[in-house]
Parts: structure tokens; sequence; C-alpha cells
């Protein structure tokens, strides 16, 4: 019998607990679990591994074996396929907000023609016209961001056993995400932007 080190034995999200090895003849288990560590593919040592199984117990049936890498897959495969799902759900409301953003930019600088050109005859200069556009467009895309993250520090709780090795409210995980919110929303607004930092000043200023 022998001390050993914490395992976590049934899952990579479980807790790791404190587990102890007895020889085989003193355990009187009807199912053991034998693991062999290989120096190559262990593909190639399985018929060798359960030959030798064979020998040492004739009258145990050898089944279900498996890599360590199967095992770890099948462990966290339902986990993994839920976080799959919810990345393409997030990466699909990440374009639909990328849509929406340019809509309505586009729409604020159809609406502000006049003042463009009245901003580019008075000598703004097309640089000054796409730094207005972007950065009222962030402004708001901010203050979206301020509100949907005190939102998500109360419903990603819900999440944290689904998580593995990152807590629910991790600090770079949420810097990362409002980073990559604020260049799509950047990125998203640079385009009628660019066109308002175009307008011709004679024609923004017949514009009704």
């Amino acid at each position: 019998m022998g001390v050993f080190g914490n395992v976590r034995h049934y899952g990579l999200d479980t807790e790791a607990e404190p587990f102890f090895l007895r020889p085989y003849p003193q355990a009187g288990w009807p199912v053991i679990q034998v693991v062999v560590r290989t120096a190559a593919d262990p593909a190639g040592f399985v018929a060798p591994v359960v030959q030798a199984l064979r020998v040492v117990e004739p009258g145990r049936p050898v089944s279900h074996v498996r890599t360590l890498e199967d095992v770890v897959a099948a462990s966290v495969g339902p986990r993994r396929f839920s976080m799959l799902l919810l990345g393409a759900f997030g990466a699909l409301a990440l374009v639909l907000a990328a849509v929406g953003i340019t809509g309505v930019v586009s729409y604020c600088v159809v609406q502000r023609t006049q003042e463009i050109g009245i901003r580019v005859a008075l000598g703004a200069r097309p640089r000054d016209v796409l730094q207005l556009v972007v950065a009222g467009s962030l402004g708001w895309a901010l203050g979206g961001m301020v509100v949907g993250l005190a939102a998500a520090l109360g419903l990603l709780r819900g999440l944290s056993d689904q998580l593995y090795g990152v807590g629910p409210t991790d600090p770079l995980v949420l810097a990362v995400v409002c980073l990559l919110l604020a260049a799509v929303a950047g990125a998203a607004s640079y385009l009628p932007a660019r066109r308002a930092a175009r307008l011709d000043p004679a024609t923004a200023l017949r514009c009704e």
C-alpha cells in the first residue's frame, strides 16, 4: 500500500481528491483498470498489452481498450460541444451587431449630411470628419459595453459549472472581450465614416 498524489478521477472539472494505492491481490475488485505508459504511439501496443494481460490473468476478459487521449476526449466531449455551440451563437451575435452598427451609423451620416457639409466648407479635413463619426459610434458602443458588462457579471455565474481553468469573471477574459467588441464597433463604423469624409460640401449643403 502506498500514498498517491491527488487525482481528478471523475473528470477534469472535479476537485482533485487524495488517493492511495494497494497491491492488486488485496484489491478484491470484480473490475479493474490497467494503465500502461508507452514510449511511442500507444495504438501499436494494444495487442501486446492485451496478450500480456491474458497471460497474467487468463480468467479475466480484456475489453474497452482506450488511449488516454480518448478518455480525456470522452470526459470533456459534452462540455466542449456546449461551448462550441455557445461560441457559434456568440460569433453570430457579433456579426449581427457589426451589421447593425454599420446600418445605424450609415443612417446617422445621412441625417447629418448638411452638418458634415458645413464642417467641410468651414475647413474640416476628411480626417476630422472620420474621427467625428467613429468617435461618436464608439462612445455609444462603450456605453453599451458597460451595461452589458454589468449584466454579464451577474449572468455568467450561471456558467461557472461549464468552465474549466478560468473563472466566470476572469478580468483578462473580460478585457479581451471588451477590446474585441470595441474593435468590431470601430471597424463597423469605419466604412460609413469614410463615405462621410468623402462628401462633397456643395452636394451636402444642397441635400434635403
